[in-house]
């Protein structure tokens, strides 16, 4: 534990100490024998490809210089010719350095510092490597696939992984105790909101949002987003109306389900989601119970393929109207609710006024009970 404090430490220090630039220069000096170092190229690229510039290299030195309007998630250092990448976790204007051997260029483990929340990212991997290292984990998990292994001993295997992750957990989280009201802990906040209210959203991003400096970045842009939908979708307000094909090509509207029943369970699963799955069994004996008093369902899959679709269909006797624009977490349901994890319910009544939304599997009988008892 002491050495992960150190290095978070480091890293706080680090962003504490950085300064504003006009731009950014990153400075790489890769050290080894291979031609493309001797006088080759230098790439760097955001993951969405927004971002790319191309320099020189002279004896494995080289210099990227430029200016982002704000910061850029994941932007990696290539070299044709030379296997592997370095990234930079956050490419801010500051300045980076990156420097290495070739062989760990190659296996990936050269790392980009400097920046300021770069910097931290980097304290909470170099953090998370020493423990994934010092547990074993990368053999743990070959040793779980292989087919000799007793249940006895996956169940340890199991405990151990379960330690790294609770670890890495805290990793990140002392990193956002130790940078408060930074780009990093801003970045941290849609991993950890799926299931937040609203208001505990807009409490914890009003900070950044009276904060000039932080007027043009994308993730608070789409928190903001965020909150207006969840806003939109609060009970008392109408559901957002929608049409995707069932099964046969048939589009169904969301409003044609609800004015037929007092109470309707809008149900967002998929195939694929083990735990929707496992909830299946439960709606259907609600729905077979309280199908005749009032209460229908509208499912609406997260599915990109057909036909896993139509066999979870027959498979858990879902009898109710199903369906799906197949396109997975970038289904235009999503966006319409906010919805960031499934399964996820819901209810609306007759007139299409939200009832209730995020009803466990356990609770969702009484509920359904109290709504048609009105």
């Amino acid at each position: 534990m002491k050495k992960i404090s150190i290095l978070l430490a480091t890293a706080a220090i680090l962003a504490a100490c950085g300064t504003k630039e006009a731009g950014y220069t990153i400075t790489g000096n890769v050290a080894g024998d291979n031609p493309a170092l001797a006088s080759g190229k230098a790439v760097l690229q955001s993951r969405d490809g927004n971002l790319v510039d191309t320099v020189e290299i002279v004896n494995g030195k080289f210099v990227f210089k430029g200016h982002v309007d704000a910061p850029v998630r994941y932007v990696s250092v290539s070299i044709p010719g030379v296997e592997g990448s370095s990234m930079v976790y956050f490419l801010e204007n500051a300045k980076y350095n990156l420097d290495c051997s070739l062989e760990d260029f190659s296996a990936n483990k050269a790392l980009v510092k400097g920046g300021i929340a770069n910097a931290v990212e980097v304290g909470v991997r170099e953090a998370e490597r020493a423990k994934r290292e010092e547990l074993g984990i990368d053999a743990l998990y070959a040793e779980y696939r292989k087919p000799e292994t007793t249940p006895e001993r996956k169940d340890e295997i199991r405990s151990v992984i379960n330690e790294y992750n609770e670890y890495c957990n805290s990793v990140s989280k002392k990193a956002v105790e130790d940078n408060p009201h930074s780009i990093y802990a801003l970045y941290q906040i849609p991993y950890e909101c799926y299931d937040w209210s609203v208001d505990s959203i807009k409490s914890v991003i009003k900070e950044y949002n009276e904060d000039k400096a932080f007027a043009n970045d994308p993730v608070l842009k789409e928190l903001n987003g965020q909150v207006a939908t969840l806003e939109a979708t609060e009970v008392g307000n109408p559901a957002p109306d929608f049409a995707f094909d069932d099964p046969d090509g048939k589009p169904i509207k969301l409003s044609d389900i609800y004015k037929q029943n007092k109470v309707t369970m809008i149900d967002f699963w998929a195939s694929w989601c083990g735990p929707c799955r496992a909830a299946n069994p439960t709606i259907t004996k609600v729905y077979s119970q309280y199908k005749d008093k009032g209460f229908g369902i509208f499912g609406v899959s997260f599915d990109t393929s057909k036909e896993n679709w139509i066999k979870a269909i027959a498979a858990d006797g879902l009898v109710w109207p199903n369906v799906s624009d197949l396109k997975g977490w970038e289904s235009a349901a999503s966006s319409l609710y906010c919805i960031r994890y499934i399964p996820q319910n819901v209810f609306v009544d007759a007139d299409g006024t939200i009832i209730g939304k995020r009803i466990e599997p356990d609770k969702i009988e009484a509920f359904v009970a109290e709504k048609l008892a009105k």
